[in-house]
């Protein structure tokens, strides 16, 4: 005897798994998947620091530049009090360290801060002063250490600028109304000015020729050490 039933064969039942996702890290596992996922880093601009902190950054962002807080001082004619709070920030903030000429940007400063985010205005053209020949046998290290910090009549000193092609040195007027930059590109040394007046120039040259007459006491000085050496070494041979 057949019985029929009002209770319908159940059909295999379709099990629904929900696929577990997490994340781990930069990566999100969906199914056994690995995807990567893309983190955008947040880049710096110029309104993200205060007033002085750009002005700073400016100078220093040049490469190799180096420059001491009085030289800082000088050229953005900041307050003391005003500069050591900025330079305090930009170095907690990671951006700015002490160097053995005073400040620079760090190494996070050069790869987080864009150089070309960072406007430097434009100033007066540079003419050149004086220009003159180093002696194969004096490094241009030499002559360096013997200005850097120092200074000459009505100059004070700013800031020094190292790179693969040489040094620039650079010096301001008492009254800050000019700048005198020394070029060692070489075998030569270049002096120029952006001195404006006719005053400016007299005075810029009065301080040119106190820095030339330094570079040649150090040159009389190597040159007559090479002399010296080369001297004791011929009477090493002929003995």
């Amino acid at each position: 005897m057949e019985v029929e039933s009002d209770v319908a064969e159940k059909s295999p039942l379709k099990e629904e798994v929900k696929q577990e996702e997490s994340v781990k890290g930069n990566e999100v596992i969906s199914g056994g998947k690995t995807a990567q996922i893309l983190i955008e880093e947040e880049t710096l601009s110029p309104a993200d620091f205060h007033n002085n902190d750009n002005k700073i950054l400016a100078v220093l962002n040049e490469a190799g530049s180096n420059y001491s807080f009085k030289g800082l001082m000088r050229k953005l004619n900041l307050h003391q009090q005003s500069l050591s709070r900025a330079l305090h920030r930009l170095e907690e903030m990671g951006f700015v360290e002490k160097s053995p000429l005073g400040y620079k940007l760090s190494k996070n400063g050069e790869s987080t801060i864009p150089r070309t985010d960072l406007h430097r205005p434009k100033g007066r053209e540079y003419m050149q002063l004086l220009q003159t020949y180093i002696p194969l046998n004096i490094r241009a290290v030499q002559v360096v250490r013997q200005l850097v910090g120092r200074w000459f009549k009505n100059l004070r000193w700013l800031g020094m600028i190292e790179s693969g092609t040489g040094y620039t040195l650079q010096w301001t007027s008492d009254d800050g109304s000019f700048e005198i930059n020394l070029r060692l590109i070489a075998d030569y040394i270049i002096i120029e000015t952006n001195a404006s007046t006719e005053k400016e120039k007299v005075e810029a040259m009065v301080g040119s020729y106190a820095i030339y007459e330094q570079i040649t006491k150090v040159m009389h000085s190597e040159l007559g050490a090479f002399a010296d050496r080369q001297l004791f070494a011929s009477s090493l041979t002929n003995n």
